[in-house]
């Protein structure tokens, strides 16, 4: 009986292998064979021609301009529910792949209200999410910009370069980056001397003082491997005829060409400065 059940378990572990192989191999051509992929699948140009946000966590980042974003297609992720209690406006599109904030902030995270939610495959057993992918983790691989998201993604030190990747995926002709301070210890910039922020301990990096527990572990930082995700992202979406711009009412990121946030969304001055719509 001990022999038999052990063969058993061989056989089945050789199909589940051959299975995920060809499952993986269809995923490259763009086949889904899985739920999961299919619809993943679904999302492919779903949006073509039309704008999306991509909201970071920055301390530039208030409630009032989340609420004029509602109607817009957004993507949000990590601990934006912090904000939720001050905005009636929820993403279109949430996103976890930090192994410590989800792990520290596990219980928040599956409660987030959002019309999608997504994480990778790995966290699973984690994050109740409506979509997980794969994250090819090969070291040599990592900065790789992936035009086919159902095969997988790649990171390059921040969650808003996987959100770029389904955003370009799904279609979406212009990028607008809001949130996106980039005023953290060690941030890069080509054009600007950035070395200041080293000295500034105590500035805050998120839109509110709890954002992070004081109990709580923290997420480490890739400065470089962020900064060289953006210019990856640039270049991809310009070679498609599409743009990413940074729409970020304090940013240091100069990555990508500056918009003014009020006008985009139509907000009209009068000559004392008030709003006026």
């Amino acid at each position: 009986m001990y022999k038999l059940k052990k063969r058993l378990i061989k056989i089945y572990n050789i199909f589940n292998f051959i299975i995920s192989k060809v499952v993986n191999f269809c995923s490259k051509m763009s086949i889904p064979l899985t739920k999961n992929n299919f619809k993943i699948f679904l999302f492919k140009n779903r949006y073509k021609g039309k704008r999306c946000f991509i909201i970071g966590n920055g301390p530039s980042l208030i409630p009032e301009d989340l609420e004029r974003l509602t109607g817009e297609y957004t993507f949000a992720s990590n601990k934006i529910y912090k904000i939720f209690n001050k905005t009636t406006w929820r993403p279109t599109f949430y996103m976890v792949v930090d192994p410590i904030v989800l792990k520290e902030n596990v219980e928040d995270i599956n409660l987030v209200e959002s019309d999608n939610k997504f994480t990778l495959k790995i966290y699973k057993h984690l994050f109740k999410s409506d979509i997980y992918f794969n994250n090819n983790l090969i070291k040599d691989k990592r900065g790789t910009f992936s035009k086919n998201i159902m095969e997988s993604l790649y990171s390059s030190g921040t969650v808003s370069y996987h959100m770029l990747q389904i955003a370009f995926y799904m279609g979406f002709s212009e990028v607008y980056l809001i949130g996106h301070d980039y005023n953290f210890k060690g941030a890069v910039s080509k054009t600007r001397d950035l070395s200041f922020l080293s000295n500034v301990e105590s500035s805050p990096i998120y839109f509110t003082e709890n954002y992070i527990r004081k109990d709580e572990k923290r997420a480490g930082q890739a400065p470089d491997e962020m900064y060289k995700g953006m210019e990856k992202s640039k270049l991809v979406f310009e070679e498609a005829g599409r743009k990413v711009f940074n729409a970020s009412r304090v940013s240091y990121l100069d990555v990508f060409k500056m918009k003014d946030f009020d006008e985009l969304l139509g907000v009209q001055y009068d000559k004392s400065n008030k709003k006026i719509n």
